[in-house]
This record gives C-alpha cells, sequence and structure tokens, in this order.
C-alpha cells in the first residue's frame, strides 16, 4: 500500500499471525548443535493482496493471507526460510525469511531467557535478541523493529501446558516515524477473558523519542505523538482495528485486523535427507526422531547422547586447534541483532 498506516497495520497483522505456534501444544524442541542448519521454502497460493491494498474491509482469513501479501496471478510466492545455530553457550541461533520476488526480508536472532516463577515458566527475549527487522527493500528499505513479548506457561498444576503473552512489544518504524504498542493484559485464572491486548499506531519524533519508546506503555504515550489507528481483542483468537485519522473522510469503521481461529499454516517444503547436508537439522536429528515416533525412546535417548557427544569433540578439536567457531551462513557479527547472511553462504533450497 501507498499509505504509510495501512503498511504499519499489515506488519502488525503479520506479527499477530507468527504468534498462531503459541495456540497449541507446548512442546519442548531438540537441543540445537552449534552450526546446525535449517532450509525450508513455502509456495504460497495466493489469497488476498495484503501489502497492495491494506487491510481496509479485509478480514484475514489464513496464514497465507498475510505471507503472501502482494502475490501475483502467476502462481504462488515463494518464501524462503534459512537459519544456523550460530553460538551454543549461550543457544543463539540467526535467521532470515526471505520473499526476493517482493523484495521482504525479516532477520532477527533467537536467544531466550527462562525461569520459573512459582506455578509457571517465563520465557522472554534474551539479550541478543533485539526483535525482527522487517525490510521493505522496494520501498527505500523502510524497516520495522518488532520485539517479541513475554510468554507465561501456565498449567503445570493440571497437566495442560498453556501459553499467556503477557506484558508489552513494540513495532517502530522510522523512516515513516511510526510506532505501534502492543499490550497484552494478564488473564484470569477463572472465567472468560473478553480482550486481553489492545494497543495504539501513533507518530513520533525519531531523533528524540526512538529511545523512550521501549520505555513506554499505553498510557505513556504523550499528546505530542497523534494516534492514528487502535486495535484490541484476543491475539489468540481475533484483533480488530480502527483508523484514528479519518484518511477517507469518512467514519472510520472498526475492521478484523486478523482472526488467529481460522489461520491456516501452508507445508513447508524441505528438501529429501538424501539431498541434505551432515549439519541440517533433519540430518541431524533423523535417527533419533524416528525412534521417538517408533515409542523406543531408550534408543532415542542413546542416539540424542551420540549426536551430543559428536558436537563436544568437534568443539574439543577446534579448542586444540586454538581456532573459534565461524557461522557457515552468516557474518559472525550479531550483536546488533540484525544478523546478515554472507555473500557466499551455501544455501542449500
Amino acid at each position: 500500500s501507498d499509505d504509510e498506516v495501512e503498511r504499519m497495520l499489515a506488519t502488525l497483522a503479520w506479527w499477530f499471525s507468527k504468534l498462531l505456534k503459541h495456540t497449541g501444544k507446548v512442546l519442548k524442541p531438540f537441543n540445537s548443535v552449534l552450526g546446525e542448519q535449517f532450509f525450508c521454502h513455502w509456495e504460497v497460493p495466493r489469497e488476498g493482496d495484503i501489502i497492495s491494498n491494506g487491510l481496509q474491509g479485509t478480514a484475514t482469513s489464513s496464514a497465507t493471507d498475510v505471507s503472501a501479501a502482494n502475490a501475483t496471478n502467476n502462481g504462488a510466492l515463494r518464501v524462503e526460510y534459512i537459519t544456523e545455530q550460530v553460538s551454543h553457550h549461550p543457544p543463539v541461533s540467526a535467521h532470515i525469511y526471505r520473499c526476493q520476488e517482493r523484495g521482504i526480508e525479516a532477520a532477527g536472532i533467537d536467544h531466550i531467557s527462562a525461569k520459573f516463577t512459582g506455578l509457571s515458566a517465563t520465557v522472554a527475549a534474551g539479550s541478543h535478541c533485539k526483535g525482527i527487522f522487517v525490510t521493505l527493500t522496494k520501498r527505500d528499505n523502510e524497516t520495522y523493529v518488532c520485539t517479541h513479548p513475554t510468554a507465561n506457561i501456565v498449567g503445570w498444576l493440571r497437566g495442560s501446558l498453556k501459553v499467556q503473552c503477557v506484558e508489552t512489544s513494540y513495532i517502530v518504524c522510522a523512516k515513516t516515524k511510526l510506532a505501534t504498542i502492543v499490550e497484552f493484559k494478564e488473564e484470569r485464572w477463572f472465567g472468560k477473558n473478553k480482550d486481553n491486548v489492545s494497543g495504539r499506531v501513533f507518530r513520533y519524533d525519531p531523533e528524540t523519542q526512538a529511545e523512550l519508546i521501549p520505555t513506554w506503555r499505553l498510557k505513556d504515550i504523550p499528546k505530542s505523538c497523534p494516534t492514528v489507528a487502535t486495535f484490541s481483542g484476543n491475539w489468540d483468537k481475533l484483533v480488530s482495528a480502527q483508523r484514528e485519522d479519518n484518511p477517507s473522510g469518512s467514519a472510520n469503521a472498526t475492521r478484523t485486523l486478523i482472526d488467529m481461529s481460522s489461520l491456516q499454516v501452508v507445508d513447508k517444503i524441505v528438501k529429501p535427507l538424501e539431498e541434505q547436508g551432515e549439519m541440517e537439522s533433519r540430518r541431524v536429528w533423523d535417527p533419533v526422531a524416528s525412534k521417538m515416533l517408533q515409542g523406543k525412546f531408550s534408543d532415542a535417548t542413546k542416539l540424542k547422547r551420540i549426536v551430543e557427544d559428536a558436537q563436544r569433540e568437534r568443539t574439543a578439536a577446534r579448542n586444540d586447534r586454538g581456532e573459534e567457531f565461524v557461522p557457515a551462513l552468516f557474518k559472525p557479527d550479531y550483536s546488533n541483532g540484525r544478523p546478515e547472511l554472507l555473500e557466499t553462504a551455501p544455501i542449500n533450497l
């Protein structure tokens, strides 16, 4: 869209869509080994032109609506994902999503901080994680910095774990001078929660207020920052939005920003095992996963130890040679939270 507010709202809709993974069962992933890689892509069918037409009058009906932004009639849109474990202590991975045809890229660092607090576990972004940097390369690299919410994992006593998003997240775009604050409300133990998320899109001064925004909550937004849109609802169900700046000169109707209950995840496409490198995730963990699927958990544990011992041996060999680990896909300096691919990265897509 040529409307900068609609681009921010489209980014916000995508930001909510990535929380879909938190609406199902809470599962423990494998502990990635240093240098582990994963590549996949999606062939996304056209189901809506979100970036081109904005969200006005459009209710997103599937995860492909947000992913298929600006798709053409020439067939599916290719969206790629590239990731590598770049540190083991602490566990840090770098990742990039990209749609080269449409000039959209999202890069970030995965690093979490977890602690137990009473009857719940709290998972927050670690020190290396600065959020996800969404860049529109065909709009002069217009970039949206999107921070992650904090999550409480509850239900330990009931034996049914559930994720609750809490605290505050931010989306900031210096080029358009627009920012969004997303505020989550702590859910009640009993009864229904009417709304568990609300927020505002507002204009700000990047020169004087950029460093202040991460300290603000909704009530802290000053009057000097005019609100251009508001939104509220349930982050795991339906979120509605309303323009407040009246761009069309008519009444600002409330419309659906995103309907999480009807999202459908497009299947990822991964190369077969025989075409994968030895450090790709499915090659590394296939023996363990196969035994787990067969219910042979004792055998799976033994194979898991073999994988972990192999990593220790590689680390010991590097130490003996006085060498530091060097990522194969990403530049070694990711201190700003925005990883960059090496020009010579061996990408197996």
